[in-house]
């Protein structure tokens, strides 16, 4: 029988999903920008008649609207696709330098790219510094041989300020939005991070440390308004016989399908978290002792009635279950304890049952 990945592992597994993913939705961002931009450039060297910059940012547009595509479609594009943007944008400046000169400001781009590039996961640092090089490389060539070379297509001065002073507002509206994209990603990230953090990755419950700090705000509520505070422990029974006797996987499809009907049983403002192995823990504002005593015995009738088949074959699953009140004057601890005490006595009564702490 293969083994089940820890949970460690598959909480690895949601990080570095997530932070994919946000690589994707920065190219998602910076897709459209791109595809603007560079149509736009290809209809100003069309009016102005200088048709190898058209055809190089026209390719340019089809290239990027071709990644935007595959990156929408398929997640994030191969890592050769990638590579390719910032190649793409140094070939049109490039292009744009032999045929226009350093001075219409078109090299200028080169370095949007570096940030998108220094903060990809998948790149090696030996292509982020090669890159970072060629582009410096580039600007020094720009500032001592190229800037004594006449220019292919010579503009006038007038006409090439005017491209050098937009390709500056350009540059700096690109990067904003660059630093904009990768702020939204960031703060996207770490919302996902929040809630990787505060859910068991099987059955997408809140975790015990989640369900810890919401304990503490909820018992500080309580003392403040007077209000009763129960929570209830409950144990699948004879779990282990069920993954002896089916497998692991078996036993994750009870334990989902135990989840769900928790959450489907509990009132709406209750909250129900795995806490543990085959173990829950449902905090029950506003609950008294016996309110919370009636939810339990809803709760283990509704597991005992529930048929759950894997692979075709019935698995029988009952619940114990452990109630007990929140004392003012007591600790979170003490009352996981009671609840606990009434677990095992329910255990050790016959199982399928509820048994209330003192």
């Amino acid at each position: 029988m293969p083994a089940r990945p820890p949970a460690s592992d598959l909480d690895e597994d949601r990080l570095l999903q997530t932070l994919h993913e946000e690589q994707r939705r920065i190219g998602l961002r910076l897709g459209p920008v791109s595809i603007v931009l560079n149509v736009g450039f290809a209809l100003l060297f069309a009016i102005l008649q200088i048709w190898p910059l058209a055809a190089a940012y026209l390719g340019g547009s089809l290239y990027h609207a071709w990644v935007f595509r595959a990156t929408s479609r398929s997640g994030i594009p191969p890592s050769r696709l990638r590579l390719l943007v910032w190649q793409v944008i140094f070939a049109q400046a490039l292009l744009a330098v032999m045929l226009l000169g350093p001075g219409a400001g078109f090299q200028l781009y080169l370095i949007g790219t570096l940030l998108p590039s220094f903060s990809s996961l998948s790149r090696p640092l030996s292509h982020k510094l090669f890159q970072g090089a060629v582009i410096v490389a580039f600007f020094l060539l720009c500032d001592t041989w190229l800037a004594t070379e006449t220019p292919l297509y010579a503009l006038t001065p007038t006409l090439t300020a005017v491209l050098r002073h937009f390709n500056i507002i350009g540059f700096c509206a690109i990067l904003a939005w660059i630093a904009h994209a990768h702020a939204l990603s960031v703060h996207e990230a770490e919302q996902a991070l929040h809630r990787i953090a505060s859910s068991d990755p099987l059955t997408g419950l809140v975790n015990r440390r989640a369900i810890t700090e919401l304990a503490e705000r909820e018992i500080a509520r309580s003392q403040r308004t007077h209000q009763p505070l129960s929570l209830i422990l409950c144990d699948i029974d004879h779990f282990k016989r069920i993954n002896d006797s089916h497998g692991h996987a078996a036993g994750d499809h009870v334990l989902q399908t135990v989840a769900k009907l928790l959450q489907a049983t509990v009132r709406e403002y209750d909250c129900v978290a795995r806490w543990g192995g085959e173990e829950f823990l449902i905090l029950l504002p506003d609950a008294t002792g016996a309110g919370a005593a009636a939810i339990a015995e809803r709760l283990r009738a509704a597991v005992e009635a529930c048929v759950i088949s894997f692979e075709g074959q019935a698995i029988p699953v009952t619940l114990t279950l452990g109630v007990s009140l929140l004392d003012p004057q007591e600790n979170w601890h003490a009352a996981i304890n009671r609840a606990d005490e009434a677990l095992y006595r329910g255990k050790a009564g016959g199982r399928n049952r509820v048994e209330t702490g003192v």
